[in-house]
């Protein structure tokens, strides 16, 4: 039974990781940039956290406070799964 929870923890952070993932994209292509622009993003937090949102947003001409938010999703989402992964 334990095993099965386990595999059930990691599938729900997988999902929210997902949805974090497709909201900065949705975030993105919402003003008109391309996926490239957004997953970029999403590796830039997913790989070296949030320092450069700002300039991000800027660079890009997105909403700041919008991207702040769906990046820090995305970041805890991120840190979520690992743990449940081990990592």
């Amino acid at each position: 039974m334990k095993m099965s929870n386990r595999k059930g923890q990691v599938e729900l952070a997988k999902e929210d990781l997902i949805k974090a993932v497709n909201q900065v994209l949705g975030i993105v292509r919402r003003n008109g940039r391309s996926r490239k622009v957004g997953l970029a993003l999403v590796l830039m937090v997913l790989l070296g956290g949030r320092s450069s949102v700002r300039n991000a947003a800027e660079t890009f001409g997105l909403d700041y406070a919008n991207l702040l938010e769906a990046l820090g999703e995305l970041e805890d989402a991120w840190r979520d799964w690992r743990s449940c992964l081990g990592w």
